[in-house]
């Protein structure tokens, strides 16, 4: 293969939140696609650019890949970090083999389809209370009643957090990933300096808040071990040693996090694609599409989350192009779940499309997602508890999009559920 010696570049700055506010830039990444898979993203802000991959194939092969792309310095940012602040805010995500697997090991018990096997139940009992309080009964503001409520109650049910406490966790859940939209603008966020803040998780004072939370859940399970994830990770030991109290409080926020917005906004995306897709919805509900596939579909659709960083620790060819070493690869899921290569019709909303090869959860690599089965049994569970009960589904107003070049984020949605 003949490398290029010019650098394809985007023509949409994808780092910069205002571009995504009204939706996916689609038209843009449709023509890298085409024209440009892996291409240069500039930057002007005092960040360096970065290589944008587009094309599903080239995002498994960076996600496989973990010698060449390293997951140390960042992945939900596009924004550069030195040394110290990588280490403050390291997650489980932020981690390589062989250290990630044995990091992941401490609570893939609490995750597995048998971990979570009694579950199902409690939510389908939370669904569908909350359905018999809003079906048919006018129009309502999806988010706050129903796609915030499940994912973090069912979230205090796996981690053995209070559900009195879930306001708090959703207050803090929404301030980290919106710190580029001005409706999250935190008072407290000026009080502490920018040297302060760039050794947050997520830059942000609202994760100190998360891990008082943790330093108390911790203390008790010590005291008081039950069956949960707190519990799993305060017993927890790599290579015969107790992680230490930076891990466990970064690993309980990234679990706070991730088991709450993607979720949340799967479920937003998607009944605001029911809305605009009425035949679909009735199809599913006359039982002609299996609800593992209407998922799949939904989840698709959704992909909460737009893109995962990488960096390159020596020079390499993706593409075509030659990439050197040290520098930024973002993998855009946003672009490979739209990809004309494995997707037929890649922007129409099909419940009953099949193959559905998605990589929302991540796709060929170690990091993928931690919690997937979890996400995907509650946006079932909602499908399936909506067909017993609505007719038809109606969009009142919305969808209002959180501003940010990584979440694909519903602020509000409002909905109206006619009974059958």
């Amino acid at each position: 293969m003949t490398l290029s010696t010019a650098r394809p570049t985007t023509q949409v700055d994808l780092s910069n939140a205002g571009n995504w506010q009204n939706g996916v830039p689609r038209a843009e990444f449709a023509r890298l696609r085409r024209e440009a898979p892996v291409a240069w993203n500039p930057r002007n802000d005092g960040h360096k650019g970065f290589w944008a991959v587009t094309r599903y194939d080239d995002i498994v092969q960076v996600s496989k890949d973990t010698e060449t792309y390293s997951s140390r310095n960042g992945v939900i940012s596009l924004d550069d970090f030195d040394d110290a602040q990588n280490d403050a805010r390291r997650t489980l995500l932020e981690m390589d083999p062989p250290q990630h697997g044995k990091m992941r090991l401490l609570t893939m018990p609490g995750f597995t389809r048998r971990g979570v096997g009694g579950l199902e139940e409690d939510v389908r009992a939370r669904i569908g209370a909350l359905l018999d309080r809003l079906v048919g009964a006018g129009s309502f503001e999806a988010v706050t009643t129903l796609t915030k409520e499940v994912p973090i109650l069912t979230l205090c049910s796996l981690l053995g957090i209070p559900a009195e406490r879930k306001d708090d966790l959703i207050r803090w859940s929404d301030l980290l990933i919106g710190s580029d939209d001005p409706d999250f603008i935190d008072p407290i966020f000026d009080r502490y300096s920018a040297e302060e803040r760039r050794m947050l998780p997520f830059g942000h004072p609202a994760s100190l808040l998360a891990f008082e939370m943790g330093r108390e859940l911790a203390a008790d399970r010590r005291a008081n071990p039950r069956e949960d994830v707190i519990t799993m990770l305060v017993q927890a030991q790599v290579d015969g040693k107790p992680i230490s109290e930076d891990d466990y409080l970064n690993y309980f926020l990234m679990l706070v996090v991730a088991g709450n917005e993607t979720t949340r906004h799967t479920m937003s995306h998607s009944l605001n694609a029911l809305a605009q897709n009425p035949g679909e919805w009735a199809r599913f509900r006359e039982g002609g599409i299996k609800s593992q596939t209407a998922t799949d579909e939904c989840v698709r659709w959704a992909t909460p989350v737009h893109f995962v960083r990488r960096i390159t620790t020596r020079a390499t060819e993706l593409g075509g192009v030659q990439i050197d070493k040290g520098e930024k690869v973002a993998m855009y899921y946003a672009s490979g779940n739209r990809d004309e290569a494995y997707f037929d019709a890649p922007d129409q909303f099909r419940l009953d499309r099949s193959p559905n090869p998605h990589m929302a959860f991540g796709k060929g690599g170690p990091h993928f997602c931690l919690g997937n089965y979890v996400a995907q049994l509650q946006v079932r569970v909602l499908l399936e508890e909506m067909a017993k009960r609505v007719a038809t589904i109606r969009t009142q107003s919305g969808p209002n999009l959180l501003r940010s070049n990584h979440v694909h984020g519903v602020k509000s949605l409002d909905l109206e559920l006619t009974a059958l």
